[in-house]
């Protein structure tokens, strides 16, 4: 099954519980959110290509979903930030946010230096 916005809508309504993000984006959102967790993944599973070894499209599809799902804080943590300040009220990041889905190191594994174990 190709990597679409049809085929994650389908996934997603029949796979996963707590799908909201995904639901209520529009379809260039969805379409870019497919695409950017497509990029990232083939950049950082270099063993997987898309022609001979392709990354699993569940893979992909929760990626998205990862990435529709980041807050601004979060994005923020990603660019190195420690803490944000609003009103008064101040969230300190503690560490740096994970770049990849938790469920997506399940299906393809944990990148060791250049290796997928």
């Amino acid at each position: 099954m190709a990597v679409t916005v049809a085929n994650a809508d389908i996934y997603f309504n029949e796979n996963v519980l707590h799908n909201e993000e995904w639901v209520t984006a529009d379809e260039a959102t969805k379409q870019r959110a497919l695409n950017n967790a497509k990029k990232q993944l083939y950049r950082i599973y270099k063993t997987y290509n898309e022609v001979s070894k392709p990354l699993p499209d569940e893979a992909i599809y929760l990626q998205a979903l990862w990435l529709l799902r980041l807050d601004d804080a979060v994005r923020k943590a990603e660019q190195g930030v420690r803490s944000v300040s609003v009103s008064g009220i101040t969230v300190t990041l503690a560490r740096q946010a994970d770049f990849i889905a938790p469920e997506v190191v399940l299906i393809v594994g944990r990148r060791v230096g250049r290796t997928v174990l």
